[in-house]
């Protein structure tokens, strides 16, 4: 097996931020009734517009599965029937409320009713990390061991004149599934959280519950945090352009007639600063024979030999010196071909 010569040519980072949009969860406002021995109860508190939402009636005073029960939505009648005890509604569209009430006839002719009013609500999330990702790149990266990440919340809740409701005006509660509140972060106008990376990290879920000032109108959204390891990508490194990411070099790097090619490790995730020597430790091997020179360095060149023909694989480790939990391997082959035009005298490592 031929080996190729690598040459260091260092290329400095960009930092950036990306956001990320999930689907929101589900938003809303409902409230819960339970008087004159009927209690209702709705399968979500907070449904986003449009979503199922089963009401369910109990009594503990009195026989209602022996009842006549007839339901009502917003005064026009939806069912009836003897122990009919749940009924199956759309959430209503954002700023409008639904109401529906239950009366329970004995077959002594007493009667019982209760009432449960139905709104809705909508929060996004926007998830953005101090991990590094190329610039202008519009994929997703995910979070990663010890990012850093802010979590915004975008609500969309309106008022009965179908007026949304200011986002910085209104109340935020931020809690864990564990069911901790984050209170030094939740309050009024506390729209978005920042979250430090655990050296211990387990996934969990985040709930935010944004309400306005009077209490009319409320949703809630939760995001899953589960961070990840970060990767490596190698791309072609360009004299002229640079790194062209709209390309990843995928297992094989082929050098042409040219006889050289400059390969760009992008380190998707990771914590970096302008130095990369004092945040990530880069060990780059040629067909397992490691050059500690290159330590410092995300992009080498690539030189075949002349008159031959082989692959030799490339492979790089990357670790953080301070984030010790964030670390990656990755390789490729570099296949090269025999030719008489040799442009430079080969140096052998």
């Amino acid at each position: 097996m031929k080996r190729l010569i690598l040459l260091t040519s260092f290329s400095a980072l960009l930092l950036t931020s990306y956001s990320l949009l999930p689907a929101s969860f589900a938003s809303a406002q409902s409230i819960p009734s339970s008087i004159t021995g009927i209690t209702l109860t709705a399968s979500s508190d907070n449904p986003a517009p449009g979503q199922t939402v089963t009401i369910t009636a109990a009594s503990y005073s009195f026989d209602i599965d022996s009842a006549t029960v007839i339901w009502t939505v917003n005064g026009k009648q939806a069912q009836k029937g003897i122990g009919l005890l749940t009924l199956d509604i759309a959430a209503p569209a954002l700023g409008k409320k639904t109401t529906v009430t239950v009366t329970a006839v004995m077959p002594s002719g007493a009667s019982f009713s209760n009432s449960i009013v139905i709104g809705s609500g909508l929060v996004d999330m926007i998830i953005e990390t101090d991990g590094y990702t190329p610039p202008f790149f519009s994929g997703k990266t995910p979070l990663v061991f010890q990012n850093n990440a802010t979590v915004i919340a975008i609500p969309h809740l309106m008022n009965s004149s179908g007026q949304e409701y200011n986002p910085a005006n209104l109340v935020y509660q931020w809690k864990k599934d564990d069911g901790t509140v984050l209170q030094s972060q939740s309050g009024y106008g506390r729209q978005s959280i920042t979250l430090p990376g655990n050296i211990v990290p387990r996934p969990y879920y985040l709930l935010v519950t944004a309400t306005s000032r009077d209490g009319s109108a409320q949703g809630e959204s939760l995001v899953y945090m589960a961070p990840q390891s970060p990767s490596i990508t190698f791309y072609k490194d360009d004299p002229l352009y640079g790194p062209l990411f709209n390309e990843a070099v995928g297992n094989t790097l082929f050098i042409g007639a040219q006889k050289e090619v400059r390969a760009f490790a992008s380190l998707f995730g990771f914590n970096t600063s302008s130095n990369i020597s004092n945040a990530l430790t880069l060990d780059w091997s040629i067909n397992s024979v490691e050059h500690p020179e290159l330590a410092s360095s995300q992009s080498v060149v690539l030189r075949a030999p002349d008159g031959v023909s082989g692959t030799s694989n490339i492979s790089l480790n990357v670790s953080g010196v301070k984030d010790i939990l964030q670390g990656a391997d990755a390789s490729f082959n570099a296949t090269f071909s025999a030719s008489q035009s040799a442009t430079s005298t080969p140096i052998t490592f």
